[in-house]
This record gives structure tokens, sequence and C-alpha cells, in this order.
């Protein structure tokens, strides 16, 4: 790959001992899904070589919020039911589509259609609209009052938490063991710098997988265990724990976190800020008088100290029965007014922290693993100089995991993409087209007249010929074949609007089964086009030999 990308990757070196090109768990897990795929095909009747390797398909989500979590699992659960999931090797996603994604995996066995049918069910339940859905906010507390947070924090235990109903406390390198037996098709999940966003430039994105995460561009990734901890010079200065994957959930799917956003919303923001400046006035002077009357209470107990609480109680014996009682009410009020400053004191420092990411509009605020690492590329980028660096929803610079998958040491044959975007319908594919030519990335060509405003058909095809550029498959979530005719795909697009943060089981219902009939409906589509590369596969496996 060239064009603007580096021209050399950073030299493995003493100075980058904790710095890697990559790790050997995703080759591991390719190898053992190769038998799967080889076994899924067999059962579909395409017969691989013997010493021929399967074709590589990659199903890709698109971002688009709940609408997109809702439609990539009916799209999954689909695939899985008609035997073609297990001919996957891969599976991208971006921002609600990641949702979908890492609540799966977070489940053993989940592609089996078995066990789909239950975790259909399950998140059915989860995250329909009568579900009662409870603030955490002493998770937020305990965020803010720590040493790194940004309002992808407040993000994830707010909207994102309010969508899925649920805090997914697992971690995103966990799911390392079920990837290396091959029983799934390998995750992979998407963001970008927030200050490279509508650049088009390949060393904005940042992947994520159970084994590493990191800059494809420059080909330097860490242990997806250390995304978080001190670097410098490469080395591995602090540890730090690992993400939880209700944050990551929360920073894939961080959309409102684009600059554009906070001048789009500049009249709002503006009039909340200035209320919550005043609030905040308030408690910060609230705060000063609660600390002026402990800290007189303090020099007080300071003067008393000789006084022990034995000694006062008898003390109180002097006085009557009566006194006694009330000296030892006010004793207990005096504390537990105590324990109530300090409650007090964590909240006002919250929602001042917060406060703060809202006026500098802070987020995926994260430690730079390639802080002043030397390397030849160092001058073309400002990567290397900062100590942090800023992630936000991939789905703002394409809403389709594309310049992930064709990446050229993934090999990828045939792409599925299940295209949950609102607005135009082809964009991402157009957008990709665009960026592919940018960068000399091998992508079919397209020619312009396969842009429908109202798409007619569940898929189209644009076919790739082989020779290093991919087929590509394009399913339209909302289109007239499966939907009706456009004033219902009209319809559909405002009921299920990206801002809507959750459904009556009804509406749920009503998207699972327009996802899964698009899949229904491009079937034997989907099935032509793998046996066309699974004939590709076995002649190249033959001239090779």
């Amino acid at each position: 790959m060239s064009g603007d990308l580096p021209s050399s990757p950073m030299a493995a070196n003493e100075e980058n001992i904790d710095i890697v090109d990559g790790s050997e768990g995703e080759p591991k897990s390719i190898n053992a899904r190769k038998i799967k795929v080889k076994e899924t095909l067999s059962s579909l009747g395409m017969n691989v070589g013997e010493n021929c390797d399967p074709p590589v398909i990659a199903v890709l989500g698109s971002g688009g919020g709940l609408r997109a979590m809702v439609g990539f699992l009916g799209t999954i659960s689909k695939l899985s039911e008609l035997n073609l999931l297990g001919a996957a090797t891969y599976m991208a996603g971006i921002s609600g589509s990641t949702w979908c994604m890492s609540s799966l995996y977070s489940k053993k066995n989940w592609s089996d259609f078995s066990c789909m049918e239950d975790l259909e069910n399950q998140l059915r339940e989860q995250i329909k609209w009568e579900t009662e859905r409870k603030c955490p906010w002493e998770r937020i507390k305990e965020k803010f009052l720590g040493d790194s947070y940004s309002l992808t924090d407040f993000w994830a235990y707010t909207f994102v938490h309010h969508a899925l109903n649920t805090i997914n406390e697992g971690k995103l390198s966990s799911h390392k063991e079920m990837c290396e037996t091959g029983e799934d098709p390998y995750p992979i999940y998407s963001a970008v710098r927030k200050h490279q966003i509508h650049e088009s430039k390949a060393e904005a994105w940042f992947e994520f997988t159970p084994h590493k995460s990191g800059f494809p561009a420059y080909e330097r990734y860490i242990k997806t265990e250390h995304l978080g901890c001190r670097f410098e010079g490469g080395r591995l200065l602090e540890e730090q724990p690992e993400h939880d994957l209700i944050y990551l959930q929360g920073l894939w799917g961080s959309a409102p976190g684009a600059d554009w956003v906070k001048l789009y919303f500049h009249d709002m923001y503006n009039d909340f800020i200035h209320w919550l400046k005043g609030e905040f006035i308030y408690c910060t002077f609230s705060m000063v008088l609660f600390c002026t009357c402990y800290l007189c209470v303090s020099l007080y107990a300071d003067k008393s100290k000789k006084f022990s609480l034995e000694k006062k109680l008898d003390e109180s014996k002097k006085f009557s029965p009566e006194m006694e009682q009330e000296i030892i009410k006010n004793m207990e009020i005096h504390s537990s007014f105590l324990d109530s400053l300090e409650d007090i004191y964590d909240d006002v420092v919250v929602v001042k922290n917060i406060a703060a990411c809202l006026w500098a509009w802070e987020w995926g605020t994260t430690n730079n693993f390639l802080y002043k690492c030397k390397d030849k590329i160092q001058e073309s980028s400002d990567l290397f100089d900062k100590k942090h660096i800023h992630l936000i929803d991939a789905g703002l610079e394409i809403n389709t995991p594309y310049p992930l998958m064709l990446r050229p040491h993934r090999k990828v044959d045939l792409i599925l993409s299940f295209d949950f975007s609102a607005g135009d319908p082809f964009k991402t594919v157009n957008e990709t087209v665009k960026y592919c030519k940018a960068h000399h990335i091998p992508f079919p060509e397209i020619a312009e007249e396969s842009y429908e405003s109202t798409p007619t058909k569940s898929c189209y095809i644009f076919p790739g010929y082989g020779n290093e550029t991919p087929d590509v498959m394009h399913f339209p979530l909302f289109n007239i074949q499966t939907c009706g005719d456009a004033k219902k795909i009209n319809s559909l697009s405002h009921k299920y609007a990206t801002i809507i943060g959750s459904y009556s089981e009804s509406t749920m219902n009503e998207l699972l089964d327009i996802a899964k009939r698009n899949v229904e409906s491009s079937r034997e589509q989907i099935q032509c086009k793998i046996q066309e590369c699974v004939e590709r596969c076995n002649e190249k496996g033959n001239v090779s030999r």
C-alpha cells in the first residue's frame, strides 16, 4: 500500500521493546478459522482443494446507533441460520455495529445458531423500551474522581448505557481464547483520531482486536490490555487497568465527539455551559461554606483531643438523664454531618471535572503509546510528540470499516458490507472508492449509475474479479425489495432515526425482521459469489503447486 502511508514501519529495537509490528494472535486465530470455513463450505457443497486455502470473507457492519446494533444483530442471526456465517473469516464493525459485536463476543460459542436464538431473545429483552433504566452515578463518580477521564466516560455511562441497558464490565482481551479456537470470525473494531477526521488520511485510523490495538498505517500496535498505559520512547512506564467494554463501546460510538458537533450546537451548548457554570458557582460557594464549617469543627476537635469519647460520656453523667441523651444525640448528628460533607465534596468535584471536559470538548483521551518513539517518519507526523491521543467514532470518517479490512496482509476475497447508515445509502461505498484511489488500494470500479437515491434492491454486487481486488456486496438496510415503496422507506428512516436511544419490543422486532429479510432475499447471490471465490482460490492453489 502506498500513497500517503509511511514509507516504512518503525524498526523494532531496544527502545521499542513493548511496541510490536503486530502479534501472533491474529494469524493463529485465522489459521484455526480456516478449518471451520472449509467445513462450512463443504456443507454448502463447495469444496476447497486439499492444499488450498479457503477464500477470506469479511462481514462488515456500519454505524447507525441502536438502529445499527439491532440491524446487525438480525443480519448475523440470519447468516448463522443459513449456515453462511461459518464461511466468514473476519467480522468488523463501526459505532453501533460494535455494540452488537462486543455483546456477542462476550458469550461463548455465540455464532452457533442454537445459541444465536437465545442471545437474540436476551438482547431483545435487554434493550427494549419498557425495561427500566437507572443512571449508574456511582460509576460516573468513580471515573471522574480518577486520574484519567473524558466525555467518553460520561457518554458511555449515560447514552450507551441507556441504549444497551447494561454495563459490560468484560475486557476485550478476554476474547482471545475464543478467537484462537477458530469457532467465530475474527473481530475488528474501529476508531479514528479526533483531530484528523475528514482529512482522508490512513494515519487517522485506529483498530482494536482482542490481541492488539494500534495504528495500521504505521504497523505499530500494543497488546490490547496495555491500551491506556503510559509509554515513552517505546517502553511501558506505567500500567493501568484495562478498559471495560462499556468504555470501549462508548468510544467506538462517540459520534458527538467531533468538533463540528460542538459548533453545530453552539447556542445550545453555550446556554448549557452558562447554566452549568452557575450551578458550579453555587456548588463551589456551598462547598466553601461546608469546608469552612468542617475546618472550624476540625480546629475545635484538635483543641479537644485530650477529651476522649468515653470522657465526654463520663462528663455527661454529671448532668440529668435528659441532658445526657441530648449530648449523645448531638454527637451522633455531628458525626453524620461530617460524613455527608465527604459525599457532597465528591459530587462537587465530579460536576467540576465533567464541566471542564465539556468546556474543552474532551473526548477519547488516552496515553499515546508512540510518544517519543524515534523513527524516520517522526518528522512527517505530530503523533510522536503528543503524550495523549484522542480517539472517537470512526463513522465520522467512513461509516464502514473498509480501510481496516483492506489492509494487504488480510488478503480479503469477498466483503459483505451491511449498511445501516442514515441518509445516502451509497455514501460509504462512494467515500471508500475515493479513499482507495487516494491511497492506491485495490477496490472495485463502481459506475455512477449504480448509486440510487432510493435503493431498489437488497444487494448490490461490485465485482473485483480477483487479482487482489475483492468482490464487494453492498446491502442497504431499507430498500424497495424488502421494505416496499419509497414512501415506506422514508417512514422507516424517520421511525428508526439515529438519535433514538430505545425501541419498543414491536419496533425492535420489525427492524430485526427487515435485516433478516435482506439476507434471506440475497441468499442465492451470496452463495454464488462465495462459489466464485472458492473456484478462484482452487485455481490459484493449483497454479502455485
